[in-house]
């Protein structure tokens, strides 16, 4: 039991980092960037960042 939840929390980590580092890494914002890959909280800087970048990201494509 608990090595499943142990994998879904590292897949939804997982998950969320990457699509952070690949929005700041896409913004040239280099502190963004290692601060998601060093620090894991969960996801939660993680998706509060692509929250409020979402349309300054878009605006790039």
């Amino acid at each position: 039991m608990w090595i499943i939840l142990i994998i879904v929390l590292m897949c939804w980590e997982a998950y969320w980092t990457y699509h952070a580092c690949w929005i700041a890494s896409k913004l040239d914002e280099k502190k963004s960037f290692f601060f998601f890959l060093v620090f894991n909280l969960l996801g939660i800087p993680e998706i509060i960042y692509i929250y409020k970048k979402k349309k300054e990201f878009d605006a790039t494509l």
